[in-house]
């Protein structure tokens, strides 16, 4: 299926968010609120947060399993990863890990508070490319077009922040490009290519996620969610850690006809070495309070669901997904954004 233009997903999200009907979620959400109306501890805003968490773990658990398949029995693919670093596929399986128990465990809070979760089973539609290693299990995400966001880089090395509309550039230009082998008998270019579209997109996963919770936590009322959140959410930027760690390791690439570049980071080890976040303005700018080192973006505009669940798209993540799945999470973001503190 051809990728939509971004334009086009925007809309698409739009309308997502408009369509709460979808496969029953407006029902759901109603339910919610039924539900949470009778508790005194627990809002329905709380439990549209968990709802739209549950979504995001499900995607993450989805492309991790992808991953992992991968550099488990896929010995090209694997050898192409730890030419960057020997460690990233301990990383790349610890993180499946780590995800899967996010899913796992805010499904089984929110069915032991009464609450049905949100029914993904439906669309698990996407077949995974017939290469070594990778089950032929139908996938939720789609890692064969990925145009992958690397502004992180910058911006975590400087004091920008997109709170407050900083622009970060693009350190490398990963367009359209597969982050997973799309056929067998690749050349070792070609592999080593994917293996850092791979690496790019492990990192900017992660820091997404952890800006995701980050944000969440001042509308949340209840005090299991919160620590649920608080709890789940710095795993996110552990990741991200030690993700972008092995990009000090890259010595470049350039596809043979030169439209693909990566930088060379291991020849400037001060800069790639650099992994903590640099000081930035917070809360907020113009001298008003000094630097602060934290995670950036927090804010609902650029960090929440739907700004999530937009750039999701716009990565071509879910490239062949249907309608229905982006009514769906568009339902399901607009309700997470909508929360606020003691809110009902």
């Amino acid at each position: 299926m051809e990728k939509i233009d971004s334009k086009a997903r925007r809309d698409v999200l739009k309308a997502g968010a408009m369509a709460g009907a979808a496969l029953g979620l407006g029902s759901l959400i109603t339910d919610d609120r039924a539900y949470a109306a009778g508790k005194s501890n627990i809002t329905a805003d709380d439990i549209a947060i968990l709802q739209f968490l549950r979504v995001a773990e499900a995607l993450e658990t989805d492309l991790w399993e992808q991953y992992t398949e991968l550099v488990e029995n896929n010995p090209g693919y694997a050898a192409a990863i730890k030419d960057v670093d020997p460690a990233l596929a301990q990383w790349i399986m610890d993180t499946v890990r780590d995800e899967r128990s996010h899913y796992t465990f805010i499904t089984a809070y929110l069915e032991s508070i009464g609450v049905t979760p949100a029914d993904l089973s439906g669309f698990y539609t996407l077949p995974p490319p017939p290469v070594d290693g990778l089950a032929p299990t139908l996938r939720l995400t789609n890692l064969t077009d990925l145009t992958v966001n690397t502004n992180w880089y910058a911006r975590y090395r400087t004091s920008a922040n997109p709170d407050f509309g900083d622009q970060s550039p693009q350190i490398a230009n990963i367009v359209n490009l597969p982050a997973i082998p799309t056929q067998n008998g690749l050349d070792a270019g070609t592999l080593k290519q994917i293996a850092y579209t791979s690496i790019f997109h492990f990192a900017s996963i992660e820091q997404g996620g952890a800006s995701l919770y980050t944000q969440f936590l001042p509308k949340i009322t209840n005090l299991d969610v919160l620590r649920i959140v608080a709890g789940i959410g710095p795993t996110e930027a552990i990741h991200f850690g030690v993700f972008q760690t092995a990009l000090g390791r890259m010595d470049g690439y350039t596809s043979p006809d030169g439209t693909v570049m990566f930088p060379n980071l291991s020849n400037n080890r001060q800069l790639s070495f650099s992994v903590m976040p640099a000081p930035c303005n917070f809360l907020k700018t113009g001298g008003a309070l000094p630097l602060n080192s934290v995670i950036r973006p927090s804010s609902t505009p650029v960090a929440g669901a739907v700004a999530a669940a937009t750039g999701l798209t716009n990565s071509g993540l879910f490239t062949g997904q249907s309608q229905a799945f982006f009514n769906a999470a568009g339902a399901l973001a607009t309700a997470a954004d909508a929360a606020k503190r003691g809110h009902s």
